[in-house]
């Protein structure tokens, strides 16, 4: 097999993560930067532009053998036209032709797609989605957000907004939210609507030893988490029911678009078979019997490289069309 490199970038709010993988998913060099809100949208691609030529010089392949640029970001983008049309954290960077700006400078193919359809392209190709066709990847963080990949090929839908996961509502009479709907999904399973559960459990009085896991006395996803590891029994309590939230949105994805796997990743995903668990028995019992019973949930596998990974992937996949 002729190995072929890409390069993958992680835009964020806060940070930049960069790096060089191989056609198998092997990073061979990574770094992150700092995104400097304070400059134009225009240095910001420039800053972005030096240091993919840094990280590029420092995994000592050559550009010519390179073969596309990768970017994944948040917000809302035409991923046709590689440009950003909304960025709430970096708002300089609206109508900016991302995906051209970064690759002019290496004469190279660059692309541009939302973060979570790139992390659903890591896992497809070179993470728990590899020898499926059909499978849907959800990020469970402070959101929701979900990337969908049909016979192969990565779902976007008409407006390429496809994917929308967080906003299914699971509740027609259920929490607002402030995209304007009532019971979306992403108020009971995202950050907060974790650790609200949480702290009206615990105002009742059930005792917990959460403070032995809290930060500075804060709780969070992941403390809850280490606290179920460690056996506290209303940790488990909330992390299980926030698989059966989730398994109720599984069961209906299940019934419209038939996928082989779920593939679950983000923060919380971390809990594993607490979460995971409570969300297939919940998709057993509603999804219909024959979709269900092929269906697998598993936890995502490129953990911390999902973000470089995947968006190097979107520059894969678009170099296979």
């Amino acid at each position: 097999m002729n190995v072929k490199y890409y390069v993958g970038v992680d835009f964020g709010g806060t940070e930049i993560k960069i790096g060089v993988i191989n056609n198998k998913g092997e990073i061979l060099h990574k770094d992150k930067f700092v995104t400097d809100t304070t400059k134009s949208g225009d240095q910001i691609v420039e800053h972005i532009a030096d240091s993919v030529e840094k990280v590029i010089e420092q995994s000592r392949v050559p550009t010519t053998e390179i073969k596309g640029i990768g970017i994944g970001s948040p917000g809302l983008l035409n991923p046709k036209t590689g440009q950003l049309k909304i960025v709430t954290n970096v708002p300089q960077l609206n109508d900016i032709y991302f995906a051209e700006g970064i690759g002019k400078r290496f004469h190279l193919p660059s692309f541009l797609d939302n973060d979570v359809n790139a992390m659903a392209l890591g896992e497809f190709f070179y993470g728990a989605g590899q020898g499926y066709r059909d499978i849907i990847a959800l990020t469970l963080g402070t959101g929701v957000g979900g990337g969908i990949i049909l016979d192969s090929q990565l779902y976007r839908g008409a407006t390429f907004t496809a994917g929308e996961i967080g906003h299914m509502s699971i509740d027609a009479n259920g929490l607002y939210c402030p995209c304007g709907n009532y019971g979306c999904l992403e108020r009971y399973i995202g950050r907060d609507g974790i650790v609200t559960r949480f702290k009206m459990f615990k105002s009742k009085g059930i005792s917990t030893r959460i403070e032995e896991f809290a930060e500075n006395g804060e709780i969070t996803p992941k403390a809850i988490a280490m606290a179920a590891g460690a056996g506290d029994e209303l940790s488990i309590e909330v992390l299980a029911e926030t698989g059966k939230f989730l398994g109720i949105a599984l069961a209906s994805l299940t019934n419209i678009l038939n996928p082989e796997v779920f593939i679950i990743g983000g923060g919380i995903a971390n809990a594993g078979d607490l979460i995971l668990e409570p969300a297939r028995r919940e998709l057993i019992k509603r999804a219909y019997t024959i979709p269900a019973k092929k269906v697998i949930v598993v936890p995502a596998k490129l953990k911390n490289d999902a973000g470089i990974v995947g968006s190097a992937s979107v520059a894969v996949a678009k170099l296979s069309e």
